[in-house]
C-alpha cells in the first residue's frame, strides 16, 4: 500500500436489482483496449511503482498488451501487462506493474520519474490496436507521493476494509463538476437488505485535479458479520455513473 493514501479510502455500493441492470462490463466500449486506471507512486524507503489497469476486447488468441513508456530521459521502454480474468463474455482486464527500489536497483529508469508518459499496444490476429489517448499518450506525475488517472470509467474504485465493526475504503473519481455525490450501496446478508453510505471528498488524486479520491467509513457494523458485497455509484451533471465489478459487485471479507 502506498503511503499518503493507505487511510483514504471510499466506495459505493449497489443492490442485487443492479446485479442483473448493469451485468455487462460498465467500461467496454467499441475500441479494443482502454486503459482503466494508472499510477505513479512512491512506496517508503524509495520504491517507485509505475502501475495501471486495461480492459481489452477478447478478439481471439493469443495475445499480448504491451506498456509503452517513456520516463523523461528520452528514451522509451516497454513491459507487458499480464491476464487478470474476464470483465464479461467479450472482454478482459490486464494489469501491468513496474517498481524499482534503492537496494536491487530493478528498473533504474524509475528512480527520478517525476512524469511517464505512456500509450497501450494490443496485438491479436495479426493486427495491432493501440489506446494513446487520443494521439496526446497518457501522463502520469508524481503528487505527494502518489499519482493517479483514470482512462474509461468515470468511477474506479480503489481500496475496501472490513475491521472489526468498521467498513471503509476509498474510490477514484473524475472531477466532473464541483457539485457531485458519491454513495456506496451495500448489503451484509447477500442482499436479503441493503444499507446505502455517503462518501466525502479526501484529496486529489494527482497534480492538476483531474481525479479525486473520495474516502467512506461506517463504524455500525455487527461483529458476526463477516462478508459485505457493495457497488459505488457516482453522480454529476445530472448523470449517473456506476463500478460494480462489471457486473459482480465488490466482495470484502472480515480481517
Amino acid at each position: 500500500m502506498f503511503i499518503k493514501m493507505k487511510r483514504s479510502l471510499s466506495i459505493l455500493v449497489l443492490a442485487a436489482v443492479f446485479v442483473l441492470t448493469f451485468a455487462q462490463s460498465v467500461f467496454a466500449s467499441d475500441q479494443p483496449v482502454q486503459l482503466t486506471s494508472a499510477n505513479l507512486y512512491v512506496y517508503k524507503f524509495g520504491y517507485v511503482g509505475f502501475s495501471g489497469n486495461i480492459e481489452v476486447s477478447n478478439l481471439g488468441n493469443p495475445k499480448t498488451v504491451t506498456i509503452h513508456y517513456t520516463p523523461g530521459d528520452g528514451q522509451w521502454y516497454d513491459t507487458n501487462a499480464s491476464y487478470q480474468g474476464p470483465t464479461d463474455s467479450t472482454h478482459e482486464k490486464w494489469s501491468f506493474m513496474v517498481s524499482t527500489d534503492n537496494i536491487s536497483n530493478n528498473n533504474p529508469q524509475l528512480t527520478n520519474a517525476q512524469t511517464i508518459q505512456f500509450a497501450i499496444k494490443y496485438e491479436v490476429n495479426g493486427q495491432t490496436y493501440w489506446d494513446n489517448n487520443n494521439g496526446q499518450n497518457y501522463s502520469v506525475s508524481r503528487f505527494n507521493e502518489s499519482s493517479t488517472i483514470l482512462g474509461k470509467p468515470n468511477v474506479f474504485r480503489a481500496y475496501d476494509d472490513l475491521y472489526e465493526n468498521t467498513f471503509s475504503g476509498s474510490v477514484y473519481v473524475k472531477n466532473l463538476v464541483s457539485s457531485k455525490e458519491v454513495k456506496i450501496k451495500y448489503t451484509t446478508d447477500n442482499w436479503n437488505t441493503t444499507k446505502e453510505g455517503y462518501a466525502s471528498y479526501s484529496i486529489p488524486a494527482n497534480s492538476d485535479g483531474s481525479v479525486e479520491i473520495w474516502g467512506f467509513s461506517f463504524n455500525n457494523i455487527d461483529p458476526s458479520v463477516t462478508q459485505i458485497q457493495y457497488a459505488i455509484s457516482y453522480t454529476a451533471n445530472g448523470q449517473t455513473y456506476w463500478d460494480n465489478n462489471y457486473g459482480n459487485n465488490y466482495t470484502v471479507n472480515r480481517h
